[in-house]
């Protein structure tokens, strides 16, 4: 009985982090302030039952965002999703506040310097284009030291200022949450019981979680026209044919464009020629579609149960198992509707001040964890991968052939 109970408080916290999360993700400019109320949960969990089980209900919430709106932006909340659990475990252990920041901002610089990696090498093309686009944006000031160096030393010296700064912030807002936890309980109305919903889409969603895999792979390992224009074609046909929940196609539309558009101008400005630069924003935006794809195609429903059988796979390492239970007990989502609604409702009549403000979410953080009501255990999907699945990866692999074909 005791491990239900813990496991239905880890399930309660797992679903306000997929609230906030979720929420960040959307309002990626404020991401992170967003993302606190999620971040104050699942410290909540490492808190009261360890480490373990923490990173267990961060690593559910984590999959249940991705399995309702795809993996686009992904990164957003990722740092708390990494930092919270650990953070409530020092907590527990009375660690000192210090620690706690270094530990936390720790966690978040290689976040945000593999960030930067990726934006740099992958998307942009390297330092020389980083240097250039650098000195174009800088230039005008006339004072801002040029050069790879100073660009280096600067850009580094802005994601450490940040990183503390972020650390600090995130900190103290966990050991607030956490200190004023009440003790006394919130009851809520039961929740009726969930069913399983069909696939959204044709494919077996195991076959689009693999396709979606090679595909970001080919991208990150080429990105000549050919190969573009392969990848480009197989989603197109991939889309049409598949059909899916269409719901997120117009989102994912809008981020492609933004990330390509973005790509391109910083590219252009790094003076890595026409060609080059379109060709790095053309991958950039695949890289979206095609994560907007696997959403669509696979459904909400589909990629939970990829999520749920691939945890099975790994239950023997942690946190696998605990993620696994908790996934369960989260559902379909469907009590993120009346959750959202309960924070529009906590905020009403508070003045938007940052104290009150964080005070009342901090509070909507508990009463809507004891709120939830565990869904029970669904049912497993039915999944048989057919002749379209095995034709959707060949096309896939027909069009990554573009790599090793002759010039």
């Amino acid at each position: 009985m005791a491990a239900s109970s813990s496991t239905h408080e880890a399930s309660g916290l797992a679903h306000v982090a997929t609230v906030s999360f979720l929420a960040s993700r959307a309002a990626a400019s404020i991401g992170f302030w967003v993302a606190l109320a999620g971040g104050v949960a699942l410290a909540r969990v490492g808190e009261r039952h360890g480490a373990r089980a923490g990173y267990g209900a961060s690593l559910a919430a984590t999959l249940q965002t991705v399995a309702l709106i795809g993996p686009a932006r992904f990164s957003v909340p990722l740092t708390q999703a990494l930092s919270a659990p650990l953070l409530g475990s020092l907590q527990r252990r009375a660690t000192p506040v210090t620690w706690q920041v270094v530990a936390c901002g720790a966690i978040r610089l290689a976040h945000v310097l593999f960030t930067a990696a990726f934006a740099v090498f992958v998307l942009t093309g390297g330092l020389d284009v980083y240097t250039k686009s650098y000195e174009s944006l800088t230039g005008w000031l006339g004072f801002v030291p040029r050069g790879k160096t100073a660009a280096l030393v600067i850009s580094g010296a802005w994601l450490l200022i940040w990183s503390i700064f972020a650390s600090v912030v995130q900190v103290l807002v966990y050991r607030r949450g956490l200190a004023a936890w009440p003790a006394a309980s919130a009851d809520g109305e039961m929740r009726d019981p969930e069913t399983a919903a069909p696939v959204a889409g044709r494919f077996d969603p195991r076959a689009v979680a693999l396709a979606a895999a090679v595909a970001f792979a080919l991208l990150l390992v080429d990105h000549s026209w050919p190969l573009l224009g392969g990848i480009a074609a197989w989603l197109a046909l991939a889309a049409v044919v598949g059909g899916g929940d269409r719901s997120v196609v117009p989102t994912g539309i809008v981020l492609a464009a933004l990330l390509g558009a973005g790509v391109l101008a910083f590219t252009l400005l790094g003076g890595l020629g026409a060609d080059e630069s379109l060709r790095r924003a053309a991958r950039a935006t695949l890289f979206v579609l095609v994560a907007t794809w696997l959403r669509a195609a696979a459904g909400s429903e589909g990629l939970r149960e990829v999520s749920r059988r691939g945890l099975g796979r790994l239950s023997r390492v942690p946190p696998a198992k605990e993620a696994a239970v908790v996934m369960d007990e989260l559902g379909s989502g469907r009590q993120l509707g009346p959750a959202v609604r309960s924070v529009f409702a906590a905020l009403g009549s508070v003045p938007a001040r940052p104290v009150p403000v964080m005070d009342a979410v901090l509070g909507w953080v508990v009463v809507e964890s004891r709120r939830f009501r565990p869904a029970g255990r669904p049912a497993r999907m039915y999944l048989r991968a057919g002749f379209r699945d095995a034709l959707l990866l060949a096309g896939l692999l027909a069009a990554g052939a573009m790599v090793f074909a002759p010039l």
